[in-house]
């Protein structure tokens, strides 16, 4: 397997994306979140937010919005398992907010399972609003399992 260390710190093509309020609402729908706090404007502003929140989660949606930039990773898809992702939120994103997502590669890590060697590659999204706060991050993980 190739050593991809040299990856780490790379930074991808930033992007902005507008958190709509009809995309949330669907999302909503999509995902089977019955809170009225996502579809009603007056019931999220009752609960403190300006406008309809962000559901857990909505941030997938803006990998569509992504710059395709080099592929750098150079993954063999045919060996490529989704590790998992964390979220963690720092702030209120609500309809009407747009954000910017900045992504780098936090880390690259070698290990060595029952089935063999893996590459970890790890990518850290830091999501940023109109106001240049950081209001969310997420760090999600691909596996590529060595050769067999």
């Amino acid at each position: 397997m190739a050593d991809r260390r040299d990856l780490i710190g790379h930074a991808y093509t930033p992007y902005t994306f507008p958190v709509e309020h009809g995309k949330v609402r669907e999302f909503a729908l999509a995902v089977k979140d019955d809170d009225p706090v996502y579809r009603d404007v007056g019931v999220a502003r009752s609960v403190g937010y300006r406008h309809l929140p962000m559901p857990p989660t909505f941030s997938a949606v803006t990998s569509h919005w992504a710059v395709r930039d080099e592929d750098v990773l150079r993954l063999d898809l045919r060996r490529v398992l989704a590790g998992g992702a964390e979220w963690e939120y720092l702030g209120d994103v609500v309809a009407g907010d747009v954000l910017t997502v900045r992504a780098h590669i936090a880390d690259v890590q070698e290990k060595t399972g029952s089935r063999g060697p893996m590459t970890l590659l790890i990518t850290e999204y830091d999501f940023v609003n109109q106001h240049e706060e950081t209001v969310m991050r997420v760090r999600s993980t691909v596996i590529e399992m060595g050769e067999q």
